[in-house]
């Protein structure tokens, strides 16, 4: 019977397929688990695996193999065991499934594995008992930037590899008694991890999660080196990267000497394998290779037949994406151990999270910064393009509408007096709007001759008319995907009213003197100081366009119905034309603006906007004075054909008392005579209801023919 083994020197190798795939040392402290779970000590892709297979331990001074109720059992040298334990001796031959594990003591740089090629999970019986390493690389390509050592350079062997950490693995009550927790060789176990884990929950930029990361695991490691490596940063969950794309980000090293980068072998064996990798480095020294820069190795530190150099290198995974890799080495005697590996893993899991962390902190701060500059852009348009200023109830509910009127692709009809801002209103519902990065088209229709609208709304081909010298794509076509704009609508012929209902409509059009239908997607808003319901009435207005056209609608009071916007509009345009002219004003006098306060504004903010700029030109003093003001003595469009009562004193020569009735009656029959009986337009300019109209008619008597 072999002597009591010693439990710091044994270890296990694994076998698949014919090939070393793995090497495990042992600890008497921990229990090996084996199994198909990835939470496993030494995971098996098998599928005749069970999740949780078998467990190897140190008891009684003796190495056992214990069963764990696996569905196709264990076989310990060809015997299977089912939910039993077995004793383990040096050259003893596990085999789990598909997969081969031989265990064994001593030093494993002294062994080798040899593979009957045609029964590669049987081992040759004159080796049984004396496992040797293979010494074979079993590294890939390296990167483009990285040491590309060769065959007689460098040659590495994988100690052990691990792809998850025990510092982040549930211990199951099995185990809880036997588990130990695992540090590192300077004793750094799960409290140092949590302060490294807070210390890097503060950091706020990259190179400051390297500082804290790499110093950190210097001095739990006592390696020589650290450094950490990073793929390019991409938003995609995806995105794969390949060895050469990696880029060192940062390195610290004791007693100042160089860091020396990490192979490029080593980099696409980590990136192959998703786990982290503690390897012994073979360094064959020889004429100039000795002193080479590109080892993973400082100067001085081999022997006449080389040197072993102890490397570890751990992911940095972030879901199935690989963010970099933490790289330590040592070169000296101190090597790393399986407790550093462990430690690096929980740590390179920990700087995942702190490197998304940073990105995302980044990425919110240039969206920030990027609607902050969309903001002050569209305000500056608004503020620019459309000049809608106003604090009183009327504007707050234009304001209000404008907002929802931009929601859909409806025609709307904007009526209001000249002057009171219908064109900014429709600038103001265009950038509210999704069409917004697309054209605003504009036509006053007033401004154009009858004649020469069709040609301005639809286009013309070359020789369509005298003048026509080529072709010219109409309006409709250049608001394509946007929005057009018809102001005085009330000013088309009806001739042309009949072709643009049929385009608003959806059918095409073509252009004057062509035969190709063109359709396109614009919105069109109309605005108007007419009174359209009059124009249909009369004849001089299609009833179907206008109820096309007032889908949706908005009103725009004149300025003398808001008296509350006009000290803000006056300021705003004293600030305007200053600046323009250079001249610097405090304001308005007192007098001034409850001249502008009294006045009627016939030409509504048009006029009061040219108003201020007269006063900003002429006037000589710091403030506007009331005799600065130019204004006139028109009559408001609404008033100018309304008997106006004057009842002051004043003009009251002779007394003739009559009753609040009589007045009443009067002002309602002459209301009703000039809107020519239309009740809609005569209640709404009383202020009352259509049906407390309908009541007073009655109640007085009033007919068309009195």
């Amino acid at each position: 019977m072999p002597s009591l083994i010693q439990p710091d020197s044994a270890f296990l190798v694994l076998i698949q397929a014919g090939e070393q795939k793995g090497f495990y040392p042992l600890s008497n402290d921990v229990v090996t688990s084996i199994g198909r779970s990835p939470e496993n000590t030494i995971p098996l892709h098998d599928d005749r695996c069970s999740r949780n297979h078998a467990s190897i331990f140190y008891e009684n001074g003796e190495w056992c193999i214990e069963d764990k109720g696996s569905r196709n059992g264990t076989a310990v040298d060809d015997r299977v065991i089912h939910s039993m334990r077995s004793r383990l001796y040096p050259g003893c031959r596990l085999q789990i499934g598909h997969s081969v594990l031989l265990f064994g003591c001593g030093d494993p740089l002294q062994a080798d594995t040899n593979v009957d090629a045609e029964n590669p999970n049987a081992i040759e019986s004159d080796t049984a008992t004396s496992l040797r390493g293979s010494g074979t690389g079993v590294f890939g390509v390296s990167g483009e930037d990285l040491p590309r050592p060769s065959e007689e350079e460098h040659h590495s062997t994988v100690i052990h590899t691990s792809g998850i950490s025990s510092f982040v693995t549930k211990v199951t009550q099995e185990r809880e008694k036997s588990v130990k927790p695992r540090t590192t060789r300077n004793g750094f176990g799960s409290q140092e991890l949590c302060q490294l884990a807070f210390s890097l929950g503060r950091a706020e930029e990259i190179e400051q999660v390297a500082k804290i990361v790499l110093e950190g695991l210097l001095e739990a490691t006592g390696a020589s080196a650290a450094g950490l490596w990073l793929f390019p940063y991409s938003q995609s969950s995806s995105s794969t990267h390949q060895a050469s794309d990696i880029r060192l980000v940062a390195s610290v090293t004791v007693n100042d000497s160089v860091y020396q980068p990490i192979s490029g072998p080593l980099v696409s064996t980590v990136i192959e394998r998703c786990e982290a990798v503690l390897a012994t480095e073979q360094i064959k020294s020889g004429d100039q290779k000795v002193n080479s820069p590109r080892l993973p190795v400082t100067r001085g530190q081999f022997s006449e037949g080389g040197s072993l150099n102890n490397t570890l290198a751990a992911p940095i995974r972030n879901q199935n994406q690989i963010l970099g890799l933490i790289h330590l080495y040592s070169a000296t005697e101190n090597t790393l151990e399986l407790g550093d590996l462990d430690y690096s893993l929980a740590v390179a899991d920990t700087v995942a999270v702190a490197l998304n962390h940073v990105h995302r902190q980044k990425e919110l701060a240039d969206n920030l910064n990027k609607v902050q500059s969309e903001n002050s852009t569209l305000r500056e348009m608004l503020k620019i393009e459309t000049e809608i200023i106003g604090i009183s109830p009327p504007m707050k509910l234009i304001g209000h509408m404008i907002s929802r009127a931009a929601e859909g692709k409806a025609t709307l009809l904007i009526r209001g007096e000249s002057g009171s801002g219908k064109e900014l209103v429709a600038r103001a519902v265009h950038l509210a709007s999704n069409r917004r990065t697309k054209p605003l088209v504009c036509l006053n229709c007033a401004a154009i001759s009858e004649s020469l609208l069709a040609s301005e709304l639809f286009g013309h081909e070359k020789g369509s008319f005298t003048g026509a010298t080529e072709r010219k794509i109409g309006k409709f076509e250049a608001a394509n995907g946007g929005t057009l704009f018809l102001d005085e609508i009330g000013e088309m012929s009806q001739a042309l009213q009949a072709k643009f209902l049929r385009v608003l409509e959806g059918h095409p059009f073509e252009r004057v003197g062509g035969n190709t239908p063109i359709t396109v997607d614009a919105r069109v808003i109309a605005a108007t100081n007419r009174d359209l319901e009059r124009e249909v009435a009369d004849g001089r207005f299609r009833h179907d366009l206008f109820f096309r056209l007032r889908v949706l609608e908005i009103i725009v009071p004149p300025l003398r119905k808001r008296h509350e916007d006009i000290p803000i509009l006056a300021n705003y345009f004293l600030d305007k034309f200053s600046k323009e002219t250079g001249r610097k004003y405090e304001g308005f006098t007192s007098e001034a603006m409850d001249t502008l306060l009294n006045y009627a504004w016939p030409g509504n903010i048009r006029e009061l906007k040219n108003v201020v700029e007269r006063a900003v030109v002429l006037s000589t003093g710091p403030y506007i004075q009331q005799d600065d003001l130019l204004l006139t003595n028109l009559n408001t469009t609404s008033g100018s054909s309304i008997q106006q009562y004057d009842i002051s004193p004043a003009s009251i020569s002779v007394f003739d008392p009559i009753s609040l009735e009589e007045i009443e009656k009067h002002h309602i029959t002459k209301t009703l005579e000039y809107f020519q009986w239309n009740k809609s337009l005569v209640a709404k300019n009383l202020g009352i209801e259509r049906t407390t109209l309908d009541r007073k008619i009655k109640r007085y008597g009033i007919d068309k023919t009195e």
